[in-house]
């Protein structure tokens, strides 16, 4: 029987042909797709792994063992900005031959020596170095390996020091080990550890699982739907020609595997074709941004499983689908001669959409896990049923469609789709049920999305975001402790860890100020000096918290230093305020910064300081507000002025507020990124298997279609039969399961964000509706092949 069904495989004709490559195609395009998808999801926690080496020190650090005798090696980490993108400078001191040694470097850079990622390295030597290298003393050991970039755009450089000169930076420690895994909960601050988050230390190990099943789920879903598709193209003439082999003598068993074998023979050419069409595909999707960088090539790649899984799995369910698509063939050689209609679907099928409801509801009253693994557990099954679901309650929602529409129209191609929707939903729905899922795919994630933006907020836009680069000066509230290796900290004073007053520092702030004031571009140089007894009134500023990101919804009044009106009134273009008439001096925000709720500081004048002029420069520094053109290179050369200063104890990278706006949002933007990206995916999957299913759907029906127009029924009227059987199950069960993602989000965003659901924006309903615009493009798209395949040749020849 496996001979015989090789033979009619491939020689039953220019039909069988045909069959053979058309399935073959269809295979090879899902199983291309599958194994891209399972590659994407490979690369993306493969490039969030590479941040592990970045927690280094901090208290979230999963415990390592140092071997005995590994001498210390001194560890800080943090940031710099350089053109709106991220630079991330690790300072290490080694103590010792044995201190350990960070990946992607052959060994400890001396002192005066760093090694730079390479997109640093060519971004140093194609920049002035006024604007960029001055920043990073010494010289250029090397380059940093791929095992310690997430990405081939990352900015990442390794400085050596004197152990003397880390050992007393406030932002050291010594370390034995280097984080080789990441953490599962960040922790806050520790007196034996840094910062508990590096300025980009990815995801988490805990806090992505959630977010890596949601992903994978919601792309594998629709790829296997569209495989298990293509394994079915053409499933009614293979039915008529096995069943004429029942009448001519063949035994169940014997079909079943003359089946099995055509079926198999076109998917495992179809699993050859997709493997090289994937390799075909790694190179572009290298460049696609899922997470806001590129992967390595490298990334893209599959497990011994994933390949093991997808040559054998597709193969053999495509041998199994075969089978049971031969059902009525096995019980009477007759079933498909004379058609009988099968049983129309029950209202059961909505069991298993509502007991996903149901599974997610159920944390509405237990509340949200505590666990990462307990949250994927939470959501994951639960969604998973809740597309099961769809998949399973769709017959019946399309024939419940159909019988609607019988009721209400009259006309000959309304009622023939009517009853053919009636008397086969199930083979209906199959056509639209990839972009069912879609739907609810696009709906979950563009309202989640939007409900996590309105808790978090986002950043005020200001006209001068650009052109200020603000530097803050003084630390923010600290516990007291002793970090190991360290005296007391500096003493504490109005909640702020404040500089100490010394005459050598006033000495060398004052050069500072006057060179900043020096480059060309800058306009100004804002001192905002310190007063801990002083603060702005919030409602001055003309805004509520409401719109803030939830870490900044404060309602008391703003920190404020003392800033000098000279200096204020010499920008007045920039919108930052000014001072009442006769004043020398105004009470000003200590940190300019982009979560003030202020819709424009142009039209605030600000209250006057009881501190002479003249004596402002005996006052510590709270920041330094540097006003530009807005040019790159005014910008990058105060930046690198700030950083060469060491005057005073900079709280962090000199930004603009642009770029401190960004830095909020880098997260959330990361996620949008790969939100869209699934959701342009699953559109597409949805696309190739509606126009998979239609066009099968057309050849399968070509005599039907034929004899109808022998009798005089126009072309017109057909193609309303095509449209109307697609487009009736499409709007149908699209509509519920756009619900059914408004239900699911709401829950998800009670229970995960702990908001309330947020209604979309405008482009969510574009989306949707160019999502169905495009389906029934394509089904019309599908009407010049009705034409060619339904003429009285057609009839004739069956």
């Amino acid at each position: 029987m496996i001979g015989l069904g090789l033979r009619l495989t491939v020689s039953g004709g220019r039909e069988a042909v045909a069959r053979l490559l058309i399935l073959t195609a269809a295979v090879g395009l899902g199983v291309g797709l599958l194994l891209t998808a399972l590659s994407a999801i490979n690369a993306v926690s493969a490039q969030n792994a590479r941040h592990a080496w970045l927690w280094t020190g901090t208290v979230a650090e999963p415990a390592g063992h140092a071997p005995a005798g590994t001498d210390p090696l001194w560890w800080s980490i943090g940031g710099d900005e350089f053109a709106g993108r991220q630079i991330l400078s690790v300072n290490v001191a080694a103590t010792g031959p044995t201190s350990p040694v960070p990946p992607g470097i052959p060994r400890d850079p001396a002192p005066g020596q760093y090694y730079a990622s390479p997109a640093l390295a060519a971004l140093i030597r194609s920049t002035p170095a006024g604007e960029l290298a001055d920043r990073y003393p010494g010289r250029m050991a090397g380059t940093i390996g791929n095992a310690a970039l997430p990405s081939p755009d990352s900015l990442y450089i390794i400085v050596g020091h004197t152990a003397a000169q880390l050992a007393h930076a406030p932002d050291a420690i010594a370390v034995t080990t280097i984080a080789a895994a990441l953490p599962g909960l960040p922790g806050g601050l520790n007196p034996k550890g840094l910062n508990s988050s590096p300025p980009d230390g990815g995801a988490g190990a805990g806090g992505v699982d959630l977010i890596f099943s949601v992903v994978a789920l919601a792309m594998l879903v629709p790829v296997l739907i569209f495989i298990a598709t293509a394994t079915r193209l053409s499933a009614a003439r293979r039915e008529q020609r096995f069943a004429a082999l029942r009448l001519a003598g063949a035994r169940p068993r014997q079909v079943s595997v003359i089946a099995a074998v055509e079926s198999t023979v076109a998917a495992v050419i179809g699993v050859v074709a997709g493997f090289g069409l994937f390799f075909a595909l790694r190179i572009p999707l290298s460049a696609v941004r899922f997470t806001g960088e590129r992967f390595f090539l490298s990334d893209l790649s599959l497990s011994v499983r994933d390949c093991l899984l997808v040559g054998i799995g597709v193969p053999v369910s495509a041998a199994v689908v075969a089978s049971l698509a031969l059902r009525r063939v096995r019980i009477s050689p007759l079933g498909v001669a004379r058609r009988v209609t099968p049983r129309p679907p029950r209202a059961r099928r909505l069991l298993p959409l509502l007991a996903g409801l149901v599974y997610i509801a159920f944390f509405l009253l237990h509340g949200r896990p505590a666990s990462n693994s307990g949250q994927v557990w939470a959501f994951v099954p639960g969604f998973a049923l809740i597309m099961v679901g769809l998949v399973v309650a769709g017959p019946w929602l399309t024939m419940a469609g159909a019988r609607i529409m019988a009721q209400r129209t009259s006309g000959a191609g309304a009622l023939i789709a009517a009853r053919r929707l009636a008397d086969d939903p199930r083979t209906a729905f199959r056509a639209v049920s990839g972009l069912v899922l879609a739907l609810f795919i696009t709906t979950v994630a563009v309202v989640g999305i939007t409900t996590q933006d309105a808790k978090e907020g986002s950043p005020i836009g200001w006209a001068s975001a650009k052109n200020v680069l603000v530097d803050d000066l003084a630390v923010r509230p600290l516990p007291t402790f002793v970090l190991p290796g360290r005296g007391q900290p500096p003493p504490i004073h109005g909640g702020v860890i404040w500089p100490v007053t010394t005459p050598s520092r006033a000495r060398r702030i004052a050069p500072l100020l006057a060179r900043l004031s020096g480059i060309p571009g800058v306009e100004s140089v804002i001192a905002v000096r310190a007063d801990g007894r002083l603060t702005v009134p919030r409602a001055l500023l003309g805004g509520s918290a409401a719109g803030l990101p939830s870490i900044f919804q404060e309602t008391g009044p703003v920190p404020a230093g003392v800033v000098s009106c000279a200096q204020l009134a010499a920008v007045p273009g920039l919108g930052l305020g000014h001072c009442p008439a006769g004043a020398g001096a105004v009470k000003f925000p200590e940190f300019l910064d982009t979560t003030l709720p202020a819709k424009s500081l142009a039209t605030i004048t600000w209250p006057a300081a009881a501190v002479p002029a003249r004596q402002l420069g005996r006052l510590n520094l709270d920041s330094i507000d540097i006003a530009t053109n807005g040019t790159q290179p005014a910008v990058e050369k105060a930046r690198t002025t700030l950083a060469r200063a060491g005057a005073y104890p900079s709280q962090g990278t000199p930004l603009t507020l642009s770029e401190r706006a960004a830095e909020l949002t880098a997260v959330k933007s990361a996620y949008q990124q790969l939100a869209s990206v699934v959701i342009l995916a699953s559109l597409l999957i949805a696309g190739c298997t509606l126009a998979a299913a239609v066009a099968a759907g057309l050849a399968e029906r070509k005599r039907p279609f034929s004899l109808l127009r022998l009798t005089g029924a126009r072309l017109t009227m057909l193609r309303r039969v095509i449209a109307l059987e697609s487009a009736v199950p499409l709007l149908t069960v699209a509509g519920v399961s756009i619900g059914v993602g408004f239900g699911a989000a709401a829950i998800f965003a009670s229970v995960q964000l702990q908001h309330p659901l947020v209604a979309p924006g405008a482009s969510y309903y574009l989306l949707t509706a160019a999502g169905i615009a495009a389906s029934l493009g394509i089904i019309v798209a599908m009407f010049p092949l009705l034409r060619r395949i339904t003429g009285p040749e057609t009839a004739r020849n069956e």
